[in-house]
């Protein structure tokens, strides 16, 4: 972290006494189901009481999985909104490994491969699905004994973070929970999980304000991506945690789910080699800031539902930028109604 931000954290929290050391400092095993996920937290999740705390913030890290460092960033958006004193942030570590290697994991630890944490399947290790971690997460903050006064849950994610954060949204069976408001912000993911199977006509172009220049029709080029409404992108052939909650129930629950949507004003850079290029996720724009406005025009009109959009001003696919600017606070800690 940044000089600058870490002289903000501590001159922002000189009363209280949460962990803010972007390391195994403040690191803890969450049990979920038969294993277990690494999270850093600013609050121990199993142990003690909390009462000043009235927000729990999760963020969800990207595809290169470096979940310390989005943990700082996410004390940086608390920080920038004057809230550390009163929010519990987590950031979960979703490891991944492959045949030639990846991360390195414990004993009991679940671990992915690099696609599937994104996606909600199941652990290359366990039965478990990336979102019972989740789930674990959820019901550990919603915990009256830990977090007495707790008022909302916000899972945020950017990037691959974002497409996780917006298919948990979706999909999962959770919400709502007791006396607890649970928010989503999406930032900037390479692709969104669409409610059917259209997709905007070609040359068209959405706004933020609401409203495009084209209409939502079948996908013009679907004779040649017969894929593009396949999950991850659409609701045919779901698979892992999606397919237990099916296409019904994910129609009609996603639209009421609290759902912000946040686009960096920059990020449209189609050479950048972590955007998902692949026929399904093109259907849905050509970068990652039309496809967002393409989504929230889509979710908000086709669907529709009352989900919120904000533009990230001078931002690129930069989390610390979204989140910690004007935008990602507004989006985090504003109300939402």
């Amino acid at each position: 972290m940044k000089p600058a931000i870490l002289l903000i954290l501590t001159a922002s929290v000189a009363f209280a006494a949460p962990c803010l050391q972007p390391g195994e400092l403040c690191s803890e095993r969450l049990a979920v189901g038969t294993g277990h996920v690494t999270v850093y937290r600013t609050h121990p999740l199993a142990i003690g009481a909390a009462p000043e705390i009235k927000l729990a913030y999760i963020m969800v890290h990207g595809t290169n999985r470096n979940a310390s460092e989005y943990f700082a960033w996410t004390l940086a958006s608390t920080a920038a909104a004057a809230k550390l004193h009163s929010t519990a942030v987590v950031a979960p570590h979703f490891k991944a490994r492959t045949a030639a290697g990846g991360d390195p994991v414990n004993p009991g630890e679940l671990f992915w491969t690099n696609e599937a944490w994104k996606t909600g399947e199941t652990a290359s290790n366990g039965a478990e699905f990336s979102y019972d971690a989740m789930n674990s997460i959820v019901r550990a903050v919603a915990d009256r004994t830990r977090f007495p006064n707790l008022e909302e849950i916000v899972v945020a994610g950017h990037s691959a973070g974002g497409q996780y954060v917006q298919r948990y949204a979706a999909t999962n069976l959770i919400d709502p929970i007791a006396n607890i408001k649970i928010r989503y912000v999406v930032a900037n993911p390479s692709s969104y999980l669409y409610m059917n199977e259209l997709r905007l006509s070609p040359g068209g172009a959405c706004s933020e304000a609401g409203g495009c220049t084209g209409k939502f029709i079948p996908y013009s080029d679907a004779q040649n991506c017969t894929t593009y409404n396949h999950y991850r992108f659409g609701l045919d052939r779901l698979t892992g945690f999606a397919a237990l909650a099916g296409a019904q129930r994910i129609r009609a629950q996603f639209p009421a789910r609290r759902v912000y949507y946040l686009v960096g004003e920059l990020d449209t850079n189609t050479a950048d080699p972590t955007l998902d290029k692949s026929c399904p996720a093109q259907s849905q724009g050509p970068n990652r800031r039309e496809r967002g406005l393409n989504f929230f025009n889509h979710v908000t009109r086709q669907i529709p539902a009352n989900h919120k959009l904000g533009i990230a001003p001078g931002c690129g696919h930069s989390a610390v930028c979204v989140f910690a600017g004007p935008a990602g606070v507004k989006a985090v800690f504003s109300p939402f109604e």
